[in-house]
């Protein structure tokens, strides 16, 4: 038999430097905005880019952000050329290969069968998705259990659910948030609880036949959610 799962107790919100961050961040393009001279602004989207070009300081700048409905604009990266077409080329190939270097660098979950995201990956994620507080507790509970895991019984109880079904659907909502941002293949359902969007969280482990499922957070992910929420 499963031992008793780990008590599992939400600590309170605490601010991150994320915010400090992003305010450093806005002051500095409104200093820039009114030191410089900005003109002729070209937006593209590009995947899950939003790319912004146009002349800053008589150069052609092009840069991406976050595609709306992102939490911020924060810059992601950017490029230079002779003319803001040009710029949003180079810009285009630093982005492709950004994606490439990510995708290749994602780690071969065994227990699912996946590919799981780094937790620079994750931390982006987590900072870009709109996320409601339902689904923080989900995130935090399954992170302060650790290896030791949640059956999904077990994860409704701390998360405060009374249904299992509800905890089921905002658990793997999150996934699909995040695999929406990260444009991440999701692996085939299992069943209706181990599906693709819940393997981009977690994976599952059966002790016995007379057990139900514990779900185990993926480390990264852990570390992401330490660090942002």
């Amino acid at each position: 038999m499963r031992k008793n799962a780990p008590q599992v107790t939400l600590p309170a919100s605490k601010t991150s430097a994320r915010g400090l961050d992003q305010r450093a961040f806005q002051d500095r393009s409104v200093r820039k905005t009114q030191n410089a001279d900005v003109s002729g602004v070209i937006e593209e989207e590009f995947g899950k880019y939003l790319i912004k070009a146009g002349i800053l300081s008589g150069n052609s700048v092009a840069r991406a952000f976050p595609k709306p409905p992102a939490k911020t604009q924060a810059m992601i990266a950017d490029a230079v050329g002779e003319t803001p077409a040009l710029a949003i080329e180079a810009l285009k190939e630093i982005l492709e290969e950004r994606d490439r270097t990510r995708s290749g660098q994602r780690r071969f979950e065994g227990n699912s069968g996946t590919l799981v995201p780094s937790k620079r990956e994750y931390v982006e994620a987590l900072r870009q998705i709109r996320l409601t507080p339902a689904q923080v507790t989900i995130l935090k509970a399954l992170t302060i259990a650790g290896k030791e895991g949640l059956t999904i019984g077990h994860l409704s109880q701390a998360a405060g659910y009374k249904s299992r079904e509800a905890s089921i659907k905002v658990f793997k909502k999150v996934g699909l948030l995040i695999a929406e941002y990260l444009e991440l293949e999701l692996p085939e359902a299992g069943s209706a609880q181990n599906d693709g969007a819940a393997q981009v969280l977690a994976f599952s482990h059966i002790e016995s036949e007379d057990e139900p499922a514990i779900w185990i957070m993926h480390q990264e992910l852990r570390d992401a959610v330490r660090s942002v929420l």
